[in-house]
């Protein structure tokens, strides 16, 4: 049976002295460098002002559809449950 060398060993990632708010501090301007130049036109296509308000109809068009049919959902509920007696 081979003994390891204590000395040899690697130690755990976490145990480096590095984590990783530390890391993030470092490379904190670059990394903001990076996000404004991934936002830049080439790298992200931005929707037109008209497909923005299209989009914007659809999310409040399932907004609303969603809670139209949880509302109705508890009206049902709540008559069953006062119909059965079932909390007094």
């Amino acid at each position: 049976m081979a003994t390891a060398d204590p000395k040899k060993a690697k130690a755990p990632a976490h145990a480096s002295g590095d984590s990783a708010g530390q890391q993030v501090q470092l490379r904190g301007p670059g990394y903001i460098r990076e996000v404004i130049a991934e936002l830049k036109p080439p790298k992200t296509k931005w929707p037109t002002p008209p497909e923005a308000w299209r989009l914007t109809v659809v999310v409040m068009a399932v907004i609303l559809a969603v809670a139209v049919y949880i509302g109705a959902l508890d009206t049902v509920l709540s008559s069953i449950v006062n119909k059965l007696n079932l909390i007094k």
